[in-house]
């Protein structure tokens, strides 16, 4: 398309008509002019899409109101050149450029000073292109490392957020509130996975958005579970189901199929140990950079997660017997502990169950500590399946158990010690195969006012002595203080009754199934 088929238009405001002429001669077929009275203000609105330049005399510029001139000069797009008579005292160059004007061309007017004011024209428009090409490529340089900033500030907050903590529950609920302000999430889960002992299935742990609905609970289930398999190359042989949302209340939450769902692997090593699950909208379109700075983001949170795992699995490795999988003992003096100074500053009830398996060494000597071994796991899960959830049981050491009872009075603990006594006697162990059945005998005692957590241990463990001296499985109750032994009549659990309180002549009480009613004189300070 050529320039002459839509030529651009400059306009003259009351130029005398030899002017008009040689400009208009002198412009060619790209430029058309036209020339209006001095009192004309169309010539000021523009056409949009089109340079425009304006011819102006001298005189006829100074007899324009100053208000015009003022919106004269705000008009960027407007070019005018400003056109000096003969006579007239030239005008400094600073002058010129101050009333904004592009040039001065003094009169009689050629062909030769016509053209050099419009290439001049020409040159300015040339730069103002450049100048504005420039400026789109800053700003849109800017807008690139706006976002990229933003990018790496939301990847520093999430991975010094991550590396915060060492609890999964904490790191997930941070990352679901730190990934809303780069996609709309709905529902965020997650499932982690190991191999079993066999090593044949895995045992997975999956951390739900809230607790569901059955309806919602099983679909997300199932998806999680899916993850894991397929992610983990074993069937699921276990799980364990944690909530990031706390509550007791159901919410409403969406099915997996309601939107789009992004499931992102967790890998740590070049092995996969994880996956997250998050539900956004069903349209929803992630540009180039959100892709990479969700990949890295998801990076962050693997190591992170990695971290809090490892350190869970080893704290648990330190804190738990391998073998039956419950504390051990230096975690069992501490949380004896800790539950004596809460005892001191609440004074409330504490209690200690100590019990040992009766002739533990003839069930390794007559079937073998392959045998023994599962009596032990066997005697934990009794214990387990026993005790309330604020309970703490504990493997003492070799086939010695312990039991701290928190708001637990010494009689309720004698009466859930015979109550294990019971439901362990009659327990076989042998595994289908041949019957393996043993007792245990057990000593209780509570922590009096002011007295130390080693006190107690030492009481129950006298009281141990005493069920194993005494003809073993039985339990035996610890007093207050020394003095007479009092065998309680047998089977209190399985009638439901309490033990008899001791007074100062009755420092230890015995129930078991051969003990008789008599007393038993002790000498010393208990």
């Amino acid at each position: 398309m050529h320039r002459a088929e839509h030529p651009e238009i400059m306009w003259g405001l009351g130029l005398d008509p030899e002017a008009v002429a040689i400009i208009g001669d002198s412009a060619g077929p790209g430029f058309a002019l036209r020339n209006l009275p001095p009192d004309a203000v169309a010539w000021m609105r523009g056409e949009e899409g089109q340079s425009q330049a304006a011819w102006i005399p001298l005189d006829v510029w100074e007899t324009l109101p100053k208000s015009r001139r003022k919106a004269c000069r705000a008009m960027d797009s407007l070019r005018r050149i400003l056109v000096v008579a003969e006579g007239v005292e030239p005008m400094e160059t600073e002058q010129v450029l101050s009333e904004g004007f592009l040039t001065a061309v003094r009169a009689p007017l050629n062909r030769y000073k016509v053209r050099d004011a419009l290439l001049r024209l020409r040159e300015l428009d040339s730069l103002s292109a450049d100048l504005r090409r420039k400026t789109e490529e800053v700003m849109l340089e800017r807008e690139l490392l706006a976002r990229k900033s933003n990018h790496l500030s939301f990847l520093n907050r999430v991975l010094s957020r991550a590396s915060a903590s060492l609890d999964a529950v904490t790191i997930l609920t941070k990352a679901r509130t730190d990934l809303r302000h780069l996609l709309p999430v709905d529902v965020f889960c997650a499932v982690f996975w190991n191999r079993d002992i066999s090593g044949s299935g895995l045992e997975a742990e999956q951390y739900l958005h809230c607790l569901m609905a059955p309806e919602e609970h099983a679909a997300w289930q199932e998806v999680l579970m899916g993850a894991a398999e397929r992610l983990g190359g074993a069937g699921v042989s276990d799980f364990r189901q944690f909530f990031l949302t706390p509550g007791k209340h159901l919410r409403q939450t969406p099915l997996p199929g309601s939107g789009r769902l992004l499931m992102l692997p967790l890998a740590a090593g070049g092995e996969s140990f994880g996956c997250l699950a998050l539900l956004t909208q069903k349209g929803l379109r992630l540009a180039k950079d959100q892709v990479q700075t969700l990949n890295a983001a998801v990076n962050h949170l693997a190591l992170a997660l990695r971290n809090a795992l490892l350190y869970r699995q080893v704290k648990s490795m330190a804190d738990h017997d391998g073998l039956t999988k419950i504390a051990n003992r230096r975690r069992f003096e501490e949380r004896l502990e800790e539950e004596a100074q809460r005892h001191g500053r609440y004074d409330q009830p504490l209690s200690l169950i100590l019990m040992d398996l009766d002739h533990f060494k003839r069930v390794n000597d007559t079937h073998g500590h392959q045998t023994g071994d599962a009596v032990l796991r066997g005697t934990a899960s009794l214990l387990v399946e026993s005790l309330r959830s604020s309970d703490f049981p504990a493997r003492y050491g070799g086939e010695e158990f312990a039991v701290i009872l928190p708001n637990t009075s010494r009689d309720q603990a004698a009466l859930l010690a015979d109550r294990i006594r019971l439901r362990l006697e009659g327990r076989n162990f042998g595994e289908c195969k041949e019957e393996v059945r043993l007792t245990v005998s057990a000593g209780v005692a509570a922590l009096a006012p002011g007295a130390r957590s080693r006190e107690l241990v030492s009481l129950a463990d006298q009281a141990l002595y005493l069920a194993k001296n005494g003809g073993r499985n039985r339990v035996v109750v610890a007093g207050p203080e020394s003095g007479t032994l009092d065998l309680a009549e047998p089977g209190l659990a399985e009638r439901g009754q309490e033990p008899a309180a001791c007074g100062a002549e009755g420092v230890f009480q015995e129930t078991g199934t051969d003990a008789e009613r008599r007393p038993l004189r002790m000498g010393g300070t208990l």
